[in-house]
């Protein structure tokens, strides 16, 4: 059955996306999303493209940029910047939520805080994805109720980390039209065809499981099926670095436990969590090299948007980035729409997890709505871990709406790299003196 995106009810088909908005409008990840946008030409059907974010210079200076650039492709779109969210939202059809709250300076705290208790510090999963969390949730919140008022019909594609639980947030607040994005399924997979020599060629599979938590199955690489477990060990990609290095090391281990089966590249903090801890004390906080980076970008944003025909070459991201965003716009353009793979609330897709968990799922997205697939098994072994990182969802989302400090230790005592009520009082009591401020049940 098609339903409409979110709902249990019936679909109907929607109208063209016309206006699209971007939340964290001014981030280096911006302009390669407008460049992904620009690049589809005159097909997406595109009449504007908003951008909003809360750090005005650079927010003037991607808008500029984006101008130019879509000035100068012919595009069918502008690109303009508004000053408030009601404004940004204000008629919109679609709106992709990238937003970082408390910016660079709290993720290095997500990064490291956790290592006092020899716990990997990390954005999206364990205490510094929890922490992340309380910051993501609140704000995602916020936009969910200025769209109630100024454009109740609009679709929120929400990209803003950690996903499952800012995305799950937003499913118990209802009443939003509402898809979770995250692009990591493509960037695994194609990092193990890269592995395999066989870069580039179509990869074909089924999934089940929650978001960085990912089980994939079926697996076929330009229709060929490939057997797992592999009969031979693969050599890292070339140009990942450490941590990337680390998680294939031992997603590949994680298959070799798991016939017929390839993990999901976060799911090793789990199962080896004293490896992480000593790579992050060994080559220092991630957020230090991206913050390192960040003013050769603006850098050569300023010089590009000076020009008559801008040459973007420098941002940050992939362009899995920019391309999911496109590909679901697409999706929505018609009735035959594109296989995707997209957060959404459970309703029916798999009996592992509840009616309104929020999971990692593989369907169809067109202009009727969310055609849901039936979600493959997953490893025996594996459950427990999947059943865990569920209540931790649900408990961490919780904890994001009310800021109440029992809810706040419950979810922290839920999530498997605590696991303990006394190491949630202590990185609770560490959070209020680190983080003070910058989060918004301290602020």
């Amino acid at each position: 059955m098609v339903t409409s995106i979110n709902d249990k009810k019936p679909a109907t088909p929607r109208p063209a996306v016309k206006e699209f908005v971007i939340l964290g409008g001014a981030s280096a990840y911006a302009p390669g999303l407008l460049q992904a946008l620009i690049a589809q030409g005159n097909e997406l059907g595109l009449k504007r493209v908003r951008l909003y974010d809360t750090h005005a210079e650079n927010l003037e200076l991607v808008g500029r940029l984006g101008q130019a650039m879509a000035k100068s492709a012919g595009a069918s779109f502008n690109v303009e910047t508004c000053s408030t969210l009601a404004l940004a939202l204000a008629g919109a059809d679609v709106v992709l939520n990238s937003t970082r709250p408390g910016g660079f300076e709290a993720r290095r705290i997500d990064e490291t805080l956790p290592l006092a208790l020899e716990i990997p510090g990390q954005e999206t999963v364990g205490p510094g994805g929890f922490f992340f969390a309380l910051r993501s949730v609140p704000e995602a919140l916020r936009v969910a109720q200025t769209l109630a008022s100024v454009a109740p019909d609009a679709l929120l594609l929400n990209y803003t980390n950690p996903s499952n639980i800012v995305t799950q947030a937003l499913t118990d607040r209802g009443n939003v039209r509402l898809l979770g994005l995250c692009d990591q399924s493509d960037e695994d997979l194609e990092s193990l065809a890269h592995a395999l020599g066989r870069e580039g060629e179509k990869i074909s599979f089924t999934c089940n499981g929650l978001n960085h938590a990912t089980w994939y199955s079926d697996l076929q690489i330009d229709g060929e099926a490939l057997p797992l477990p592999l009969t031979r060990h693969l050599a890292t990609p070339e140009g990942m670095n450490r941590e990337h290095q680390l998680r294939f090391e031992l997603s590949q281990e994680m298959a070799l436990e798991t016939p017929g089966y390839w993990p999901n590249s976060y799911l090793p903090y789990y199962t080896a969590p004293d490896k992480f801890v000593r790579l992050a004390r060994e080559q220092g906080p991630r957020s230090d090299t991206i913050v390192a980076k960040l003013p050769s970008y603006y850098a050569h944003f300023r010089e590009e948007a000076a020009k008559e025909t801008p040459n973007l070459q420098h941002h940050r991201g992939t362009a899995g980035f920019g391309d999911l965003a496109v590909m679901v716009i697409q999706a929505l353009k018609t009735t035959a729409g594109k296989s995707l793979v997209l957060n959404v609330a459970n309703r029916g897709t798999t009996d592992l997890f509840a009616e309104n968990t929020v999971m990692e799922a593989y369907g169809q997205l067109s202009a009727n709505g969310w055609q849901r697939q039936a979600a493959p098994a997953i490893p025996k072994a594996r459950l427990a871990l999947l059943k865990q990182l569920e209540s931790y969802q649900h408990l961490a989302a919780l904890a994001g709406r009310t800021g109440q400090t029992n809810d706040i230790l419950d979810a922290l005592e839920a999530n498997p790299l605590v696991a303990s009520r006394a190491k949630a009082q202590t990185l609770w009591k560490l959070a209020q003196t680190q983080y003070g401020a910058l989060l918004p049940q301290l602020a």
